[in-house]
């Protein structure tokens, strides 16, 4: 589940009595699964029904939780405090996962902060924004949380999720100074505190320096979040024995100003408003590039920013980037080529495909808005012709060679020459296009005319980037960069089903003897195939790849209550023999899923089985009634509209008119697919 990169991190944890380190990425792994397979066997099972493993599951993590998030929140200046911080949170999110109950709402009271908040400020800690941003989605203020309240757990998820201009537009509520409850005014003043010490970070994340008050800058956010630490535990004079001191103590607020107190360093030192200017850039352009990027993404990765301190901004620096998918690559790529547009030079863009060419058009539009963004260029232009390019060009490497055989002269003011899906400079063996070959031949006929450009290589499929890295080198005669990455953004807790071998090896000896019994037969009698049953387990790996025979690296857990029925086929000589009737087993699992509220994707072979699945998904889960809201219930009327009526439309709803009885969809693409999704 972890990638080696998040595996020593997790293992960098404070070591605690009776906790291994060593295996801690192991154990949080298992946990994961064992919830998830939890979830899924008690399906349908009461609310308050308890599986004693799972229970003890839970308790573990909950310890775990605990400890680790006190480590992270007291201890701000400890060097392991980002592995304790993760390690926690963590912990609250597989803890989240393994609630079946309805939705949880977020709270800041006098005594607590909710988990879901806390998960998400020490993911941040820890500078998993990724992890922050969706461990946020959990944040869902009660319905009668007071205002104050309620903008400030709002603020904290749109501090996680990058919405800062959004948090600093909002208005700022007021404490009512009319109520009789003193203890409750005292506790809205310190989440209004709280509140502007946020809402002061996400202004501070947005400016290129930091400035005091007088000058156009901000109160700092410490200072605020400090202020509600001393206010919120003060002694209590002339009571107490002697020599022994009484806290008048407000333990929510408080905890919540130790963990922003520990997070404002850290967060402004990721802030992308603040990457230093490059060599040969416009100051003030490279300011409003970077703002402009920054409403988006304002928090640069520890991978962006290790690439950053190489040097990989600077002119005459080229790079290859191995980075998994949504491991970044996008915001270096536009970074890079920032700085080619603003020393007033022009960027050619190859990509693979016309759709990807399409895509990484309308991204770069957004990003750079005041320069020329074209894709291709006009397919008529024949030999003799000019060629003009944009400022940033996005092309194939069809395109590209065919404009350098036209007009050599439009490439020779190149600064920047990016490759995405580089990768495909390598062809398959089996690939007979010219694909891989004329890839190559763009990266060096582009290097010829534009011997003084920078290359850009990008492929989240390359595993020798140190060797193209130096090959770039040797084709420039300049600095390449390796930048090559094992952490991921996300995890998956890989797992496949698999079936006791007793049980196989039994229905085997079924269909043999079935044979025996109904020569005469096709296939099996309709009783023999429904004897047919076995026992789902899932064999989890608790590492990152399947590469260890170590029986301890890997988890056997139950799927299902119950037996699902295999198939069978007839070989060529006669034979009958057992076949997993995968789409059958795999449908079950996803409803179960499913009715277990956990969103579930499925991938079959072909579009057939697909609507297969998709017709016989709803008999697995029955009538699960979803009311729609106000705004759904508008775009229905509107589809209905658009459509010429509710029996041309794809979902169908209940004779109510308002509610919706089933959910499951079919999609198309390279494999169909359906998704099953759970009431939400």
């Amino acid at each position: 589940m972890f990638d080696p990169t998040t595996a020593a991190l997790i293992r960098a944890a404070p070591p605690l009595e009776g906790l291994d380190l060593d295996n801690l990425p192991k154990l949080l792994t298992e946990a994961f699964a064992d919830i998830v397979s939890a979830r899924i066997r008690l399906r349908g099972a009461p609310a308050d029904a308890e599986d004693e493993a799972l229970v003890a599951t839970v308790t573990e993590l909950r310890r775990i939780a605990a400890a680790h998030e006190a480590y992270a929140a007291l201890l701000p200046d400890r060097e392991n405090r980002a592995s304790a911080a993760f390690v926690a949170a963590s912990a609250h999110q597989a803890i989240a996962l393994a609630l079946r109950k309805a939705q949880a709402t977020s709270h800041v009271d006098m005594a607590a902060v909710s988990s879901d908040v806390c998960a998400t400020l020490l993911f941040l800690l820890a500078e998993a924004h990724a992890d922050a941003s969706e461990a946020a989605k959990r944040i869902v203020p009660a319905g009668d949380a007071g205002p104050i309240e309620r903008a400030l757990l709002l603020a904290i998820r749109s501090l996680a999720q990058g919405r800062l201009g959004e948090l600093v537009a909002n208005d700022e509520p007021e404490i009512d100074t009319d109520g009789d409850d003193l203890a409750l005014r005292a506790l809205d003043a310190l989440r209004l505190l709280l509140l502007r010490g946020v809402t002061n970070l996400a202004r501070q994340l947005r400016l290129r320096v930091d400035l005091l008050p007088e000058a156009g800058g901000v109160v700092p956010a410490s200072e605020l979040f400090a202020q509600v630490r001393a206010l919120a535990s003060e002694p209590i004079d002339g009571v107490g024995v002697e020599e022994e001191t009484l806290l008048s103590l407000y333990p929510g607020p408080l905890h919540l100003a130790n963990l922003l107190l520990g997070l404002e360093g850290d967060l402004l030192g990721t802030a992308l408003s603040r990457i230093p200017t490059p060599g040969g850039v416009d100051e003030n352009g490279w300011w409003q590039t970077l703002r402009r990027m920054a409403r988006q993404r304002p928090y640069l990765w520890r991978n962006h920013r290790e690439a950053i301190e190489k040097g990989y901004l600077e002119q005459g620096v080229s790079s290859a980037i191995s980075f998994p998918t949504g491991g970044g690559k996008s915001t270096l790529a536009e970074l890079k080529i920032a700085t080619a547009l603003l020393r007033g030079e022009r960027v050619i863009f190859l990509a693979p495909t016309h759709a990807l060419v399409g895509q990484t058009q309308r991204a770069l539009k957004n990003t750079f808005q005041d320069y020329s963004i074209l894709a291709d260029v006009d397919e008529d232009v024949g030999i003799g012709d000019v060629v003009v390019l944009g400022e940033v060009t996005v092309m194939t490497p069809e395109r590209c060679l065919m404009l350098l055989s036209v007009d050599t002269d439009a490439f020779t003011d190149l600064g920047l020459i990016v490759f995405d899906e580089c990768h495909l400079l390598h062809p398959r063996e089996d690939d007979r296009s010219r694909r891989g070959l004329d890839a190559m031949l763009s990266i060096l006929n582009l290097t010829r005319v534009a011997p003084s450009a920078d290359l850009l290589l990008l492929s989240a499929m390359m595993k020798n980037t140190q060797e193209i890295a130096g090959w770039v080198a040797f084709l420039t005669g300049r600095q390449c960069l390796t930048l090559d990455l094992s952490w991921k953004p996300t995890r998956q807790v890989r797992g496949c089903v698999v079936y006791p071998a007793e049980q196989i090896t039994a229905l085997k000896d079924v269909l043999a003897q079935a044979r025996i019994d109904y020569p005469d037969h096709d296939k099996p009698p309709v009783g023999v195939k429904n004897a047919l049953l076995a026992q789902p387990f899932g064999l989890f790996s608790l590492l990152q790849t399947w590469s260890t025979t170590d029986r301890s690296d890997y988890a056997l857990l139950q799927l299902l209550a119950d037996g699902k029925l295999l198939s069978s086929g007839r070989s060529r000589g006669g034979n009958w023999y057992l076949t997993p009737n995968g789409n059958e087993t795999s449908g079950a699992i996803a409803a179960a899923a499913a009715s277990a509220g956990m969103k579930t994707l499925v991938f079959v072979q072909t579009t057939v089985f697909c609507e297969s699945c998709v017709k016989r998904y709803p008999a697995r889960l029955g009538a699960t009634k979803i009311a729609l809201n106000e705004d759904e219930q508008k775009w229905r009327t509107l589809a209905e509209e658009e459509m010429g009526g509710a029996s041309y439309c794809y979902m169908k709803l209940a004779a109510d008119g308002d509610r919706q009885p089933s959910c499951a969809a079919a999609a198309r693409g390279a494999r169909a697919a359906r998704k099953p999704v759970s009431p939400s």
